[in-house]
C-alpha cells in the first residue's frame, strides 16, 4: 500500500483511546511461595474499575473472589499487598482493608472486623516456624489527619484473627516502616525505618533484632534491636534480604550510588569489590519492589537489577568475591525489570517491560558458568481481544543527553513521529509538533518501556520527548540532590533547555511544543507557564499545557497531602514555610495564574488524597479571573492517577483534542 502524506499531528491512527483503555492491564507484582514454589501475579484491570486480581500461575485462575481487590493504601501508594507461604495466599483487600487468607479454595479474614476502615496492612512476612504468625506494616487512621496517622510493625495471628503491636514508639506520627523480613531460622527480623522529614530514599535505615517466641501466649517480641545501616538525611539503606541466618543483604547509597551491601555481626560492608556508578534499586514509592534476589540456597550469588542510561540491566553478583557479570538475551530487551524473586536454584521471576512489546511476568533460568539466560513468558499484558496494531507502528525510544548551565548533563528520551501508513508531512519543510512529558515524583524516572499513550500521539505525527530533569532517580544520589531547594526552577529550566538544545530543536517545531505532566510533573507544568522565575511564562514558550492532578499551592499541599509526603517539599523548597515564606509563595503557581497565557487543560480525580482537588480548583479559578484559557475535567471515583477504562479513554481524548485546538498549525498550501 502506498504511503500517504498529511500534516504532522493529523495522521490517522489505528491506536485509539478505546483500544488503549478497554483492555488496559498492568502487572503490579509477581511473587513466589518459597515452600511450594508456586508463582502468583497481581493484575490491575482498568475494565474492572482498576481492580487488582491475584492470579495463580499454576491454575491461571483468580485466587480470591470476583469482589476482591488485592490492593492496599499503606503510604497511599500501596504495594506489598500479597504474599504466599506453604500453599496459603495472604492478601490485603481494598474493599474493607482486612487481610484474607486463601488455601484450597477456602477464603477467610485473618484480621479483626474494621467497619470504619481505620487500619491498613501491607508488606507481610510469615514466620518460618510459627507459620500462622505474620509481621506486617500497620497504618492506623483512627485519627485520620496527615499529622496523626500512626505507623508501626504488628504481628497478625492468622489462626485467631488478632493483631498485636511489635515495633511502635511515641513518635509513630512521624515514623515509617517497610520490608520486614525474617531470617531463614526465624530467630532474627530485619526491617527498614525512616521518619520525617526524610523519604525512604533519603535516610532509610536498616534495623535488625532478635526474635523471641512466647509459647504460652503464641506471640512474638523483639530484643537487642540494632541499627546496622543507613543514616538519617544522609545515607539511604533499603530492601533488606537475608542471604543466610548470619548475613543480611541490602542496598545502600553511602557511595552516592545505591549498590549492594551486606551486614554480618563482624561488619557492614559493600558486596561489590569497587563502586559501580549505577543504582541497584529505584526509589521505594511503593512497597516490596525488590530489585535483587538470591540465586542459590547458600546465598553465594544474587541476581541484581541496576540502572544504566535510564534502562535496567541484569547482573549476576558473586557475593563472596564482589565480582559481577551482565546477562542479556537478544530475544528479550528489557528496559524495566521489577519485582525480582527467587524461584529455585538459578531460576528467578520478575515483571519485565520492553520498548517494543507488552509487559509480562517472566521466568528466567541461568545455565552454565557464563550464566546463559533462558527467558519464558509466564503471563503477558497483551490484549487477547483487541486486533493487533500494524507492524512497524511503534516509535522506539532514543536516549539523549544535553548540557545545561554549569556544564551539567541532563537526560531525555525522544520518540519520533512514526506510522507505516505515512511517509511524512504534506507541508514542505514542516517539523512535527512535540509533547514534552514531565514525570512525577519528582524523585522518579520516566522509563523507556512501551507506553501506548505515547504511541497514540507519535502514530498521529507528534514527536514525544521525556525529560529526566535534575532530581530524577537512577542516575545517582548527586543527580537527585540537584533539585533540593530548586523545585520549580531547575526542573523547569531543564525542560526548556531540552527543547532549546541543538539535538532536539533540530527535530521538532519548538513553537508547537506542549508541556504535560501529572502530580509533581503537573506542578512543573504549571510552574513553567506561570512562575515569575520561569522564562517560559514570560514569552509563552509552550504552545499548550496539560496538568493532571498537579500541585499549585505549596502551603495547601503541606497541609492537605497524605502523611508519606507531608514533609517532602521541605527539602525540595529548601526549608519550612516559617524559614523561607517568600520561597513558598514564589514557587506556588496559584499566586501567578495571571501570568498563564498558555492554554491549559486540567485533569483531576475527585478522590485524590495525595494532591486533593482543591489544588486544581484554585489554579482554575485564578486563570478564569484573569481571563485566561483553561478547560478542566474532574473524575468521580478516581484517586491519584487513572484506574478505570472510562477515565483512561476520556483523559487521552481530552488531551489530543486540546492540542488540536490550542496548538497553532501551519496552513496547507493550496
Amino acid at each position: 500500500m502506498a504511503q500517504k502524506y498529511a500534516p504532522y499531528g493529523l495522521w490517522e491512527s489505528p491506536i485509539t483511546a478505546d483500544a488503549i483503555a478497554q483492555d488496559s492491564v498492568g502487572l503490579t507484582a509477581i511473587f513466589v511461595d518459597p515452600v511450594t514454589k508456586d508463582t502468583y501475579c497481581i493484575e490491575q484491570r482498568a475494565s474492572e474499575g482498576g481492580r487488582c486480581v491475584v492470579i495463580s500461575n499454576k491454575t491461571q485462575k483468580e485466587v480470591f473472589g470476583k469482589d476482591f481487590n488485592a490492593r492496599t493504601r499503606v503510604h497511599e501508594y500501596g504495594g506489598g499487598a500479597a504474599i504466599a507461604y506453604n500453599g496459603t495466599v495472604y492478601s490485603s483487600n481494598f474493599m474493607d482493608f482486612r487481610i484474607y487468607a486463601a488455601k484450597d479454595g477456602n477464603i477467610k479474614p485473618v484480621t479483626p472486623e474494621d467497619p470504619n476502615k481505620l487500619y491498613r496492612y501491607a508488606d507481610f512476612c510469615v514466620h518460618p516456624v510459627h507459620t500462622d504468625l505474620l509481621v506486617a506494616i500497620l497504618e492506623d487512621h483512627t485519627n485520620d489527619t496527615p499529622r496523626t496517622v500512626r505507623n508501626s510493625l504488628c504481628v497478625v495471628n492468622s489462626s485467631a484473627a488478632t493483631v498485636t503491636s511489635l515495633v511502635s514508639t511515641e513518635d509513630a506520627e512521624i515514623e515509617f516502616y517497610a520490608a520486614p523480613t525474617f531470617s531463614p531460622s526465624g530467630d532474627k527480623l530485619a526491617w527498614q525505618f525512616w521518619k520525617h522529614p526524610d523519604m525512604p530514599w533519603e535516610g532509610g535505615q536498616i534495623y535488625v533484632a532478635d526474635v523471641h517466641y512466647n509459647s504460652n501466649t503464641h506471640t512474638l517480641s523483639l530484643r537487642n534491636t540494632k541499627l546496622v545501616a543507613g543514616e538519617a538525611n544522609n545515607i539511604s539503606a533499603c530492601y533488606p534480604l537475608w542471604a543466610s541466618n548470619d548475613k543480611l543483604l541490602f542496598t545502600s547509597d553511602e557511595s552516592k550510588f545505591a549498590n549492594l551491601w551486606e551486614y554480618t555481626q563482624a561488619c557492614t560492608k559493600p558486596v561489590l569489590s569497587s563502586v559501580v556508578q549505577q543504582d541497584f534499586c529505584m526509589p521505594s514509592w511503593t512497597l516490596d519492589n525488590y530489585s535483587f534476589a538470591l540465586l542459590d540456597e547458600n546465598g553465594t550469588k544474587a541476581i541484581c537489577v541496576a540502572w544504566r542510561a535510564g534502562r535496567s540491566v541484569l547482573y549476576v553478583v558473586d557475593i563472596a568475591t564482589g565480582s559481577y557479570v551482565e546477562i542479556k538475551d537478544e530475544s528479550f530487551d528489557f528496559v524495566v525489570v521489577n519485582n525480582v524473586s527467587r524461584l529455585s536454584d538459578y531460576t528467578f521471576v520478575f515483571t519485565g517491560l520492553q520498548s517494543n512489546a507488552p509487559g509480562a511476568a517472566m521466568l528466567c533460568t541461568l545455565t552454565g558458568p557464563s550464566f546463559v539466560p533462558n527467558f519464558q513468558v509466564l503471563r503477558s499484558t497483551a490484549s487477547a481481544s483487541a486486533a493487533p496494531f500494524p507492524e512497524g507502528i511503534i516509535s522506539l525510544p532514543t536516549p539523549l543527553e544535553f548540557k545545561v548551565a554549569g556544564d551539567k548533563t541532563v537526560y531525555a528520551v525522544y520518540y519520533a513521529p512514526n506510522n507505516p501508513a505515512y511517509a511524512g508531512s504534506s507541508i514542505p519543510g514542516e517539523k512535527p509538533p512535540c509533547v514534552l512529558g514531565v514525570h512525577g515524583g519528582p524523585t522518579g524516572l520516566e522509563t523507556q518501556n512501551l507506553n501506548w499513550q505515547k504511541q497514540y500521539f507519535t502514530s498521529r505525527g507528534y514527536a514525544w520527548l521525556d525529560v529526566n530533569y535534575s532530581g530524577s532517580s537512577c542516575y545517582g544520589r548527586a543527580y537527585v540532590e540537584r533539585l533540593q531547594g530548586n523545585w520549580g526552577i531547575t526542573d523547569v529550566s531543564d525542560c526548556i533547555g531540552a527543547i532549546q538544545s541543538p539535538q532536539i530543536s533540530s527535530l521538532i517545531d519548538t513553537k508547537r511544543t506542549a508541556i504535560r505532566g501529572g502530580s509533581a510533573g503537573g506542578f512543573t507544568t504549571l510552574a513553567a507557564i506561570s512562575l515569575d522565575s520561569s522564562a517560559a511564562s514570560k514569552v509563552k514558550f509552550f504552545a499548550s499545557a496539560t496538568n493532571s492532578y498537579g500541585v499549585s499551592n505549596m502551603e495547601l499541599f503541606a497541609e492537605d497531602t497524605h502523611k508519606f509526603e507531608l514533609m517532602y517539599i521541605i527539602k525540595l523548597l529548601g526549608g519550612t514555610k516559617e524559614e523561607i515564606p517568600k520561597v513558598w509563595h514564589d514557587r506556588s503557581p496559584v499566586y501567578f495564574s495571571a501570568n498563564i497565557k498558555t492554554p491549559l487543560l486540567v485533569l483531576q480525580g475527585n478522590d485524590d488524597a495525595v494532591v486533593p482537588p482543591a489544588q486544581s480548583w484554585t489554579i482554575i479559578d485564578g486563570i478564569i479571573k484573569s481571563k485566561g484559557h483553561v478547560e478542566a475535567h474532574f473524575f468521580d471515583g478516581e484517586q491519584h492517577g487513572w484506574r478505570t477504562s472510562g477515565t483512561l479513554k476520556k483523559a487521552i481524548e481530552f488531551e489530543r483534542e486540546w492540542y488540536e485546538k490550542s496548538m497553532v498549525r501551519p496552513t496547507v498550501a493550496t
